[in-house]
């Protein structure tokens, strides 16, 4: 299923797959040379960091939007076949998996070019690729659960998305003072020395998105100079993005039962 959707979703345009390159490719013209020389300084190799950021983005947002409209593009289908709905979840993630992976291997012919040298710590982007489908997935199911209910979250998802590319350091430079842990024992000891500013940076720093794409720069391309993700960071991340796929599965198949009232 996702196969043929990956193979249906450009037949009979022009351009075909390639419209799926334009999009990441102008946003990355545009911040390389408008916002590149302001937020550039000191982030080595700053065009592969930053096209890196704009696809792992890329992939998120496209997957939770599938995710929605899957239902939509779909209705025909499930209000005349009964089968598990989150099948259509899955595909949906399958699908937008196979178009990252030909941007990856875009990245992939640029670093090589450019002199990025590979070892054996590249494997582990293995497992951030597992981490960007559950919690793309996971978080694409929790939304599209009520989306037939709430006909305003898929136009609610497109505004605070593109809120949350601001929020998620793609173009500027990530910041890491301070571990999770410290940071919010110092949140809870000093209440009343955090400022908005304050809360807004730990927001930025610590969301899930942050951290997955700064660990996809550490294992790609700086694994010497900023160290590669420790197994226990490793450990208890995976098991967040697996919680938060488990969490929008249960609450997906518990909705599925009212899809067909709900059209």
């Amino acid at each position: 299923m996702g196969w043929s959707d990956f193979v249906l979703k450009y037949r009979g345009s022009f351009f075909g797959y390639l419209w799926s390159l334009i999009g990441p490719l102008v946003k990355f013209i545009v911040i390389l040379y408008v916002f590149g020389p302001f937020v550039s300084p000191g982030i080595p190799q700053y065009p592969l960091y930053l096209f890196l950021g704009i696809i792992v983005w890329e992939h998120f947002v496209l997957t939770t939007t599938s995710c929605i409209t899957t239902l939509y593009d779909k209705a025909s289908i499930i209000q005349k076949l009964l089968f598990p709905r989150i099948l259509l979840m899955l595909a949906a993630g399958w699908t937008n998996m196979i178009v990252f992976f030909t941007h990856f291997v875009i990245f992939l012919v640029f670093a090589f070019f450019i002199g990025v040298s590979f070892s054996v710590w590249q494997l582990a982007a293995v497992l951030v690729l597992a981490q960007m489908f559950l919690l793309a997935v996971g978080i694409g199911m929790l939304l599209s659960a009520y989306s037939l209910k709430y006909r305003d979250i898929p136009h609610l998802w497109g505004v605070l998305s593109q809120v949350l590319f601001w929020l998620t350091p793609i173009m500027y430079q990530y910041r890491s003072e301070a571990p999770v842990s410290e940071a919010f024992l110092n949140l809870f000891r000093h209440p009343l020395q955090f400022t908005p500013v304050t809360i807004f940076d730990i927001f930025v720093r610590f969301q899930p998105l942050s951290l997955l794409v700064h660990d996809a720069r550490r294992i790609l391309l700086y694994p010497e100079q900023w160290g590669v993700p420790s197994v226990t960071h490793q450990f208890w991340f995976t098991l967040i993005c697996i919680m938060i796929f488990t969490i929008g599965a249960i609450i997906f198949q518990r909705r599925s039962q009212h899809f067909l009232q709900e059209y």
